[in-house]
């Protein structure tokens, strides 16, 4: 462990609560602040144990039951128990917390009761004693204990969270192996220390998990590409590389600038339930005309794979892509000639602004409408609101869709629900593989999952997921730079 202060520029965070930090930036704090009941090894994705000593899933996949480590903390000294985690995942579901995480925990019994203000508990968490804990679910669900790795499961005591809800979102306590020392102020730096109280039991990392540097400080800016600056002129150890930089990172970066693939797809997505998008098969024309190689090369300098599939390959590594889409304008026009289609009358395509994402924006939209001979547009919506919009678009926009953890369920259930798509089949289909207990076997069943919603198109996958970092030499890892998500593992960086 070292004294000295690790410094880190991240982007703006809309929280840094675990119970409501949903985007990149504050889930990266979050992740030093809290610790789940199991975690994931940063090399290899596995589960491992953490705040949990163990776990067991039922033979029916209807339950877990988790044996919490004594002697785990909050940061104001109070040893975690069951209780604690039985008020925290009931407030990530309950409508006044306004967590954006709330349906990763929709399988648990009483969700619907707590989501609608009928209930303040989740009647499927049940407290069995100090340390164990069981949840319930409402059908089977065999890849559960995945689930419970995201921070939005991390415990939260109740007497600060209710006392002062406000300041609490401003100054979270969790059991992480860092705490604030003082109130997040958004524009302002943001300062963590090592948590000497930390049980330093996780088992997903060297050292248990326990903090290697004496503090880190986020410095937090809504503007990436200055991040790439403030690098260059040694004010920061670990920045994110916005795509606009990707090139002069890279040329000036040399082993400090890393390139790390993450269970992300970029992808085009259409409002299914507006005309002419409602129709799979004028999707599947615009899809043809988007050259995804060309656009990858000159935006994301080939660091970025075209994605065939809806899973990310860390799930699935060896699986067939299911159904490959060419870049084919002329057939695309074919296509919609044979079927009796014109093609839509304007290509609008929505992006958020302020992420790099202007230049391959632009590119698509050009290909579609060189591709069908029709008016195309990129249009950049403000990043606050560009979520909160999307269930209104009236066309195609942009869509990244990461995994919050490491289950085919996540990569595809929540995915549908964000795009408001619904389709018996695929329905079935999930349901199914979530009752499948070997995790062989249900990996197949998510493998027809995908085959069906590649055929539908609701979504386009466009590219596989990557994050771009640079890394100070003044950094000293312990254990690898980055976890199965690209992120870096900052609880391991000494400096």
């Amino acid at each position: 462990m070292s004294g000295r202060t690790l410094r880190v520029r991240l982007g703006m965070p809309s929280a840094i609560d675990p119970g409501t930090a949903f985007e990149h930036d504050g889930a990266l704090i979050a992740g030093v602040i809290a610790d789940p009941l199991v975690d994931c090894d940063p090399a290899t994705g596995r589960l491992a144990p953490a705040a949990a000593s163990g776990w067991q899933v039922a033979p029916d996949g209807r339950s877990v039951r988790f044996t919490l480590r004594p002697g785990v903390r909050f940061h104001h000294g109070r040893e975690v128990t069951a209780e604690d985690y039985r008020y925290a995942l009931s407030r990530v579901v309950a409508p006044g917390t306004g967590s954006e995480l709330a349906e990763h925990l929709v399988a648990l019994e009483g969700y619907d009761d707590v989501r609608a203000g009928r209930s303040a508990r989740l009647s499927g968490v049940r407290v069995l004693g100090k340390l164990l804990l069981e949840i319930r679910l409402t059908g089977p669900f065999h890849d559960v204990a995945a689930v419970f790795s995201h921070r939005a499961t991390a415990p939260v005591p109740a007497e600060l969270a209710e006392a002062d809800p406000a300041g609490f979102a401003l100054r979270p306590v969790s059991n992480g192996p860092y705490r604030l020392t003082g109130p997040w102020r958004p524009g302002e730096d943001l300062t963590v220390e090592r948590f000497d109280g930390y049980y330093a039991a996780n088992a997903a990392h060297p050292s248990g998990g326990a903090g290697q540097a004496a503090r880190i400080t986020f410095s937090t800016h809504p503007d990436l590409a200055g991040g790439h600056e403030a690098f260059l002129r040694g004010e920061v150890d670990v920045t994110e590389v916005p795509p606009t930089r990707i090139d002069a990172a890279a040329r000036g970066g040399g082993p400090r600038f890393r390139v790390t693939p993450n269970p992300m797809v970029t992808f085009l997505a259409f409002p299914t339930a507006v005309a002419p998008y409602d129709d799979p098969v004028v999707r599947r024309a615009v899809a043809m005309c988007v050259d995804r190689e060309t656009i990858g090369r000159t935006h994301f300098a080939g660091t970025r794979p075209v994605a065939h599939r809806v899973l990310p390959p860390v799930l699935d590594p060896s699986g067939p892509p299911p159904d490959v889409i060419p870049h084919d304008p002329d057939g695309a026009r074919r296509l919609l000639a044979d079927r009796g289609l014109t093609p839509p009358p304007r290509f609008v395509f929505r992006y958020p602004a302020g992420q790099g994402h202007e230049g391959w924006a632009a590119d698509l939209a050009a290909g579609v409408g060189s591709g069908l001979g029709i008016p195309a547009e990129a249009v950049p919506s403000d990043r606050s609101s560009f979520l909160s919009e999307l269930p209104l678009a009236d066309g195609p926009f942009r869509l990244n869709w990461q995994v919050d953890y490491l289950s085919p369920d996540n990569a595809v259930g929540p995915l549908l629900r964000g795009v408001g798509y619904r389709d018996a089949t695929l329905d079935g289909l999930l349901s199914r593989a979530r009752g499948v207990a070997g995790a062989g076997d249900r990996l197949l069943v998510y493998r027809e999952v995908e085959r069906v919603l590649l055929g539908s198109l609701p979504v386009f996958p466009l590219w596989q997921g990557a994050l771009y970092h640079l890394v100070g030499e003044r950094v000293a890892p312990l254990g690898p730079l980055h976890d199965a998500f690209g992120e870096p593992v900052l609880r391991g960086y000494a400096v």
